[in-house]
């Protein structure tokens, strides 16, 4: 089982179901006062495949500067260019992309609350040998998933 500590690092825990989830966050979310929230973020490590069409249109949800207080981009960015967040073997390749999102939001009870009011991710592209804050346009640009896990630094808020 994953040990978290105060820094960014992403791990590929193979079991990610709630109930894996609640008990790996068991002493915080025991922490959380009446009105905050245990923010769980997923992430997906993707590889750029090349410029297709997915023969649909629509409107693009544009990544967030922060996802929750605590993650900001500047914080990833810095944790990615400094050192190797992941917990497997990975050289990062060109073109290589990053995506971190709300995957579990716990109250104090310890239940699933169902999702957020917004949607937000945040998402990394490795150009020219370090990560830089930049997205693929799904409808044009086609990737294909590597790996995804949890991150291990413990976020939580007030909604």
């Amino acid at each position: 089982m994953c040990n978290r500590k105060e820094r960014l690092e992403l791990c590929t825990c193979s079991d990610m179901t709630t109930d894996k989830i609640q008990e790996l966050y068991c002493d915080e979310i025991k922490c959380l006062g009446k009105k905050d929230f245990l923010k769980v973020i997923k992430w997906k490590l993707n590889r750029y495949i090349g410029k297709e069409w997915s023969g649909m249109d629509g409107l693009m949800i544009m990544p967030s500067k922060n996802l929750t207080q605590e993650l900001t981009e500047g914080f990833i960015l810095k944790e990615l260019n400094r050192q190797n967040c992941f917990d497997f073997n990975y050289k990062p390749n060109e073109g290589d992309n990053l995506i971190f999102e709300i995957g579990w939001l716990f109250n104090k009870r310890g239940k699933k609350v169902k999702h957020e009011l917004e949607y937000k991710y945040s998402s990394y592209i490795f150009k020219n040998e370090k990560w830089e804050a930049d997205s693929y346009n799904p409808f044009y640009e086609k990737t294909e998933i590597i790996k995804e896990g949890i991150l291990k630094k413990t976020l939580h808020n007030t909604m």
